[in-house]
């Protein structure tokens, strides 16, 4: 493919945060691409799942004003003294309503933009980059669902001489994920659960070959991350489990990431419940969960 052809490689993408700082290191360009295979009870991106683009209504914002239903020739919107009712399942995410809302309260979530778009932007950015050590970090969602987009945009920015990070799950084909992790200068793979059982009843998929793919990035620059959930991934069992893996694998940076319980009100953008009521771990607990990755000899980290 040549250097043109890349650069019009389309993908969906539902966010660009151009002043990051949690996904790798310096200031970074955060890419958030839609589409993931694994549905986490404790996502907290749920805007993030579906591959396509999405309706999502604030219901805080919305005034009742009916002109939503008005603008939709699919019938979508219900506003009575009932409230504002969405039949989701009609809805062509055409925009109409969007753009007749007076107070903002309904968005579209999702859009399609080139890969050459994604680079051209860090290109401006590049300053900022050099100077703070960053780069460009392609998350989600998950990047390795769109493989070819997601390529594009880390060869590019190699190409233009930019850092690259993709947070990922694993949750690919193994040629896939070392298509894509051999353009990236930085691999954040997420590790949630060992035990097989556990992981399918939690996220909705197996994890064979997410820890397959796992091992595999031995040599690579990476940074396993650990989601803590409450009772769930943050257990001495699972804990230890995933700690002796990295260490027979050859990885050995690990972070441990807080629980963040402020996703409830995107489910309800999407008219859906969250599926974990859950609170964020103490001080102390996170502590001692901290020490035990490095009692296991590990290069561990909070946040």
């Amino acid at each position: 493919m040549t250097r043109s052809d890349a650069a019009e490689v389309c993908g969906t993408i539902f966010d660009v945060d151009t002043f990051a700082v949690h996904d790798g290191p310096g200031i970074r360009m955060a890419v958030y691409l839609k589409g993931c295979p694994l549905r986490c009870a404790w996502c907290h991106s749920p805007e993030s799942q579906s591959p396509g683009a999405e309706l999502i209504l604030l219901r805080d914002r919305c005034t009742g004003c009916g002109a939503c239903a008005a603008a939709c020739e699919a019938g979508v919107h219900a506003v009575d003294a009932a409230g504002h009712r969405l039949a989701r399942e009609r809805c062509r995410t055409c925009g109409a309503c969007v753009e007749a809302c007076p107070a903002d309260a309904l968005r579209l979530v999702g859009r399609r933009v080139r890969a050459g778009e994604i680079v051209e932007g860090a290109a401006r950015m590049k300053v900022f980059f050099d100077h703070s050590g960053g780069g460009v970090t392609l998350t989600g969602g998950e990047p390795t669902a769109q493989a070819d987009f997601a390529a594009a945009v880390l060869a590019g920015c190699r190409e233009a001489g930019i850092h690259t990070a993709v947070e990922t799950a694993g949750a690919c084909d193994g040629p896939t994920l070392r298509r894509i992790a051999d353009l990236a200068d930085l691999v954040l793979y997420d590790l949630k659960l060992i035990d097989g059982p556990l992981h399918r009843r939690w996220t909705g998929a197996g994890n064979e070959q997410i820890l397959a793919n796992a091992a595999h990035l031995a040599g690579r620059d990476v940074e396993v991350r650990v989601p803590l959930v409450p009772g769930v991934t943050d257990t001495d069992e699972n804990l230890r489990a995933i700690f002796a893996f990295l260490g027979e694998a050859g990885l050995g940076r690990v972070a441990l990431l807080p629980y963040n319980a402020s996703a409830a009100a995107k489910y309800d953008w999407l008219g859906r419940t969250c599926p974990l009521d859950a609170e964020p771990q103490d001080a102390a607990h996170l502590a001692r969960l901290l020490a035990m990755a490095r009692d296991a000899g590990l290069d561990a980290r909070l946040g």
